[in-house]
């Protein structure tokens, strides 16, 4: 069942990923735009795990994102050791197109399996998440705690 899973959600993002390719856009990239647009003001630290990467990766993202004028660094006034993150116009405008590519892979699984039969996936899966992260036990280091 976990082959199919990640078979499913391959043929799925692969709309996806090839609509936020047309953006110069990596899905990582998209998925952090997204998350300061999302949350005006978020920390590297909040940014990486709503991405799911390290510190490092996502300040490695975050230059990228600067570089291409999507985000902008501010410090924070309460802390000067922090950076607190914010979208630019052209994020704002970026987003919505990374909305449409969203939207685009799910219109194609409702085309592939009906409204009724696509609304029950979705419930199935959220279940299915919601089961799975309650009873799995956290990963520190590639290792489970005990």
């Amino acid at each position: 069942m976990g082959r199919l899973l990640r078979r499913a959600s391959r043929a799925a993002t692969k709309v996806y990923r090839y609509r936020v390719k047309e953006l110069v856009l990596t899905h990582r990239q998209a998925a952090a735009v997204l998350a300061v647009v999302e949350e005006p003001g978020v920390t590297l630290s909040s940014l990486a795990d709503a991405v799911g990467a390290d510190q490092a990766t996502a300040s490695a993202l975050i230059d990228r994102l600067l570089a291409a004028d999507l985000v902008r660094r501010e410090t924070d006034p309460a802390d000067r050791r922090r950076a607190m993150l914010y979208p630019t116009d052209k994020a704002l405008q970026i987003a919505q197109a990374i909305a449409g590519a969203r939207l685009a892979s799910e219109d194609r699984i409702r085309a592939v399996l009906g409204n009724a039969d696509s609304e029950r996936l979705a419930k199935l899966l959220a279940r299915l998440v919601n089961g799975l992260e309650a009873h799995t036990p956290p990963v520190t280091n590639g290792a489970h705690r005990s």
